[in-house]
This record gives C-alpha cells, sequence and structure tokens, in this order.
C-alpha cells in the first residue's frame, strides 16, 4: 500500500538519483545497471553516434519498483524545439526494463542542440538523462541582398481607407539553420534609433515599420542580425526613409 501511494503523489521525492520517496516502506527508486549504459550524460556526434564508441545506439538496463513508466524526449532547449530527433524503444513499461535510444544526424540546426529524455511515472519526472549533440558541420546565414536595403515614405503608414494609419510592415525571410537575433542599432553619436521597430521574429524571418518622419530630412538606421553563438557572423540590413 506505500508502494502504491508513493507511486501516485511522490510526495517528499528527491531530485537527484536515485529518486527515491523517503519514509515509506517500498521507496519509488530508479538505478541503471547490468550490461547497459549507466550514464546519464550523452555526448552525441553529429552523424548520430554515441561518444567514443562510436555507437548506433545506446541501451539502458533500468531497475525501478515505479509500476508504469514513460519514455519523453524534453525538446525545449533546441533552437527548433519542434523537430523531434530522438527515438526510444519501447517507450514505456512496468517496473524492471530495457530501452533503447537512437539519435538522428544533427542537419537541422547549425548549433549544438540539446535535449533531455525524461523517464515519467504517474506525471512526475524520477530520472533525466541529458543530451549534448555536435553541431552540423556547415552553417546556413543568409539574406538576400536585394533584401538587405529597405526604403520606407515618410509617412510610415498607409493612406488608403482600408488600412489607414497601420503601419507598414516589411518582412524579410532568412534562410538559417543557427540561432539567431536581431537588433536595432545606435546612431553614429551612440544614441538609441527609436524610429525603426523589429518584431514579428521567428526562426525563419523578421519584420521591420517605422514611425511616421516628422523631422523634415531623410534618415537612416541600420539593423544587425546575428548568429547568437558566433557575433561575427551577422548580416546588415539598412533602412531608409524619406523626409
Amino acid at each position: 500500500m506505500a508502494l502504491a501511494l508513493c507511486a501516485a503523489s511522490f510526495v517528499g521525492c528527491k531530485e537527484e538519483a536515485p529518486y527515491v520517496c523517503e519514509g515509506l516502506e517500498g521507496d519509488i527508486y530508479v538505478k541503471f545497471g547490468g550490461t547497459g549504459t549507466t550514464d546519464t550524460r550523452l555526448l552525441v556526434t553529429t552523424d548520430g553516434y554515441i561518444g567514443e564508441t562510436y555507437a548506433v545506439s545506446v541501451t539502458y538496463d533500468m531497475y525501478t519498483n515505479a509500476d508504469e513508466w514513460q519514455i519523453v524526449p524534453d525538446y525545449s532547449e533546441c533552437y527548433d524545439p519542434e523537430h523531434k530527433w530522438i527515438e526510444s524503444w519501447p517507450s514505456e513499461g512496468n517496473y524492471d526494463g530495457r530501452f533503447t535510444l537512437n539519435f538522428q544526424a544533427n542537419s537541422k540546426q547549425g548549433d549544438t542542440r540539446f535535449a533531455k529524455v525524461n523517464i515519467v511515472s504517474h506525471g512526475q519526472i524520477i530520472q533525466t538523462i541529458n543530451i549534448e549533440q555536435d553541431k552540423a558541420p556547415i552553417t546556413q546565414f543568409y539574406i538576400q541582398p536585394f533584401l538587405q536595403k529597405q526604403t520606407f515614405t515618410a509617412s510610415g503608414v498607409y493612406e488608403d481607407g482600408v488600412n489607414a494609419g497601420k503601419a507598414v510592415v516589411k518582412t524579410i525571410p532568412l534562410d538559417s539553420n543557427v540561432a539567431w537575433s536581431a537588433r536595432v542599432d545606435d546612431d553614429a553619436n551612440g544614441d538609441p534609433v527609436d524610429w525603426i521597430v523589429v518584431s514579428g521574429v521567428t526562426k525563419a524571418k523578421f519584420d521591420i515599420s517605422v514611425a511616421p518622419n516628422t523631422t523634415g530630412e531623410e534618415r537612416k538606421g541600420t539593423i544587425t542580425v546575428y548568429q547568437n553563438t558566433n557575433g561575427n557572423n551577422n548580416i546588415v540590413v539598412t533602412v531608409e526613409q524619406a523626409a
């Protein structure tokens, strides 16, 4: 009875391995051993091989008294969290069991990518395997040259009856397999340029809009788009607005 209570609620469970519920007979535990690996941190090559052994998969012999468990990859730390690149078989079980992990080649992302493989029982994480996979050898980071200069009217807004008052938004598509950011650069005096707005940022594009120009003079600013892990890999987009 104590085992069933602990498995259902995990009250008082430690956060470090082995995960146990203290003070109850039949504490929940998770241990790796036998002929499988016991590593809770795996280094994976770009091609999907595991560490120095260069194996195509890794197997865990898991000893646990959890009455049910699932293998649940967590991609939230990845550049593209929607891309699933870890396979497990089986993906669920009861009590002691064996499961195998396989990793797809890292061709979708130029940066090193990270994930976790969580072992979950009754909605609670009872063990975690951390995964780090080498970056793809070729970095894609490109904005077509004709898009690297954008020109706006002085009003900066539509003037027709349908869209009156709405900002003119220009979308800049970007071909990239790395995480990137875009910033509006300061002017020549080091002052912030507040009339250029960057919005609508996704992994494949960003939007540019400008405030109406009431200065009576033409003005120019720049947006620097840069790789998060290598700021020297950047593209400058020039923004010009008429008087």
